[in-house]
């Protein structure tokens, strides 16, 4: 695919490249989880959640209402793991 049409296609779907980049910092936090960080994952996930807070934002602001969905969606998931990780240190924590 050449650069322009990359570029022309994210311009168009924004709310992809949004979305995309809140999973990989999410998917980061992850990896600090499974390296026994449990503060380290929070603070990766965090970021996470203020881009697709902004994100949400701006689709408003935009009226990306499907889009706004979609990232609704994403910030339950990625809020609802946060408070399973703020709540495992009663738990084991996976091996």
């Amino acid at each position: 695919m050449p650069a322009g049409t990359l570029s022309e296609f994210l311009a168009r779907h924004w709310v992809i490249g949004g979305i995309v980049a809140s999973l990989a910092w999410f998917v980061a936090g992850g990896q600090s989880f499974s390296n026994r960080k449990p503060d380290a994952a929070v603070a990766w996930q965090s970021v996470a959640v203020l881009i697709i807070l902004i994100l949400c934002g701006w689709m408003i602001k935009e009226g990306e209402w499907l889009g706004l969905g979609a990232a609704l969606g994403v910030l339950y998931l990625e809020v609802r793991t946060i408070r399973r990780i703020l709540a495992a240190p009663n738990q084991q924590l996976p091996s």
